[in-house]
C-alpha cells in the first residue's frame, strides 16, 4: 500500500501533480528563468524521498523541463521506485508547445516507460507505452503532464485565478482545472515565502490536492499537498537557483 501511494504522490508533484491552463487560448508566454530546485517528499511526518526539478532554455525558444524522484535511504528497502520525467518543446508568444514527453519508472517491480510525440501540424499525439503505439487527435494548446506545471507558473504571472488545461495523459485527453483560493505565508526548509494557494478542482473525488506558488520565485510551486483516504503527502522546497527570484 505504501509503495503504491508513494508512486502516486511523486507523480502528482511533477505534473502536478501535480500536475494546467492550456486554456482554449493559451496565456502569452512570460519569460521563465533557467533554474534548478529540490524538494523534500513526506508522508505524514516521515520523509520518504527527494525530488528535483530543472528547466533549461535555448536561444531559439526551445526548453527542456525535467524532474527526478527517488526514495530516502532509510526506506529504500521498501520503496525502490525511481521516477524520471522529461518534457521538451518550445515557448513563444502564444504559450507552451511540447514536442516530446518521456516518463520512466525504474528500480521496482513495476517498471514502465512511456513516450509522447506531439505533431502540431496534424494536431495529434503519438503514444508509445510499453509495447503499444497509437495516435490520438488533440486540440491546439494541449500540454503534457509535466509541462502543465510551467503552464501554472505562466498563468499566475498573467494574473489568472481560474485555469483549465488540456493534457495528453495515459493515451487519453484530460482536463486539469485549478483555482486560486487564498494567499498564505509558508515556512519551508528553503525559507519563508508569501504564496498563492491553488486547489485542483475535481468532480466526484475524495482526493484533495493543493499547490502553493511563490510570486517572488517566478511562481514556482514551493509546496504540494495531497490527501487521500487516511494518508497525507507533501512536497516542500529545500533549495533553489537564485535565478528564480523576481527582481524588484
Amino acid at each position: 500500500m505504501l509503495k503504491h501511494r508513494y508512486r502516486t504522490f511523486t507523480l502528482a508533484i511533477i505534473c502536478a501533480l501535480l500536475a494546467s491552463t492550456a486554456f482554449a487560448s493559451a496565456p502569452k508566454a512570460a519569460p521563465l528563468p533557467e533554474f534548478e530546485a529540490s524538494f523534500k517528499l513526506s508522508r505524514g511526518s516521515l520523509r520518504i524521498g527527494t525530488s528535483t526539478l530543472s528547466l533549461s532554455l535555448g536561444k531559439d525558444g526551445h526548453y527542456v523541463y525535467e524532474t527526478r524522484s527517488w526514495p530516502s535511504r532509510w526506506i529504500s528497502w521498501l520503496l525502490k521506485d525511481k521516477l524520471h520525467e522529461l518534457s521538451r518543446g518550445y515557448l513563444d508568444a502564444s504559450g507552451i508547445h511540447p514536442l516530446y514527453y518521456r516518463y520512466e519508472r525504474s528500480g521496482g517491480a513495476r517498471e514502465r516507460e512511456a513516450e509522447l510525440h506531439f505533431d502540431r501540424d496534424q494536431s495529434s499525439v503519438e503514444n508509445h507505452v510499453d509495447d503499444s503505439v497509437w495516435k490520438m487527435d488533440v486540440p491546439a494548446g494541449t500540454l503534457d503532464r509535466l509541462a502543465s506545471q510551467l503552464g501554472i507558473m505562466l498563468a499566475l504571472q498573467a494574473d489568472k485565478t481560474d485555469m483549465a488545461f488540456d493534457i495528453a495523459d495515459g493515451g487519453k485527453l484530460r482536463e486539469y482545472n485549478f483555482r486560486v483560493v487564498a494567499r498564505e505565508t509558508l515556512e519551508l526548509p528553503a525559507g519563508t515565502f508569501e504564496t498563492v494557494k491553488l486547489v485542483k478542482v475535481r468532480r466526484n473525488s475524495k482526493r484533495e490536492t493543493y499547490i502553493w506558488c511563490a510570486p517572488e520565485l517566478s511562481y514556482l510551486p514551493v509546496r504540494i499537498w495531497q490527501h487521500e483516504k487516511d494518508d497525507e503527502y507533501q512536497s516542500d522546497l529545500e533549495s533553489f537557483s537564485e535565478s528564480l527570484r523576481v527582481k524588484p
